[in-house]
């Protein structure tokens, strides 16, 4: 298994890293959501501030 990811390429971690925050794409992104809510003040609740420290 080491051998494997040692072979597999950065990029498509990255790439796989990516795809998954980004996640759902329509109507707009989890990730921006959460940095709206940020911006706007109203990211107060305990689990908001969990979701976007994961991402």
């Amino acid at each position: 298994m080491i051998e494997f990811l040692d072979q597999t390429p950065l990029s498509l971690f990255v790439a796989a890293a990516a795809t998954l925050g980004l996640a759902p794409f329509f109507p707009e992104p989890h990730i921006w959501e959460k940095l709206k809510m940020l911006r706007a003040g109203t990211l107060r609740r305990g689990i908001d501030w969990f979701d976007l420290a994961l991402h």
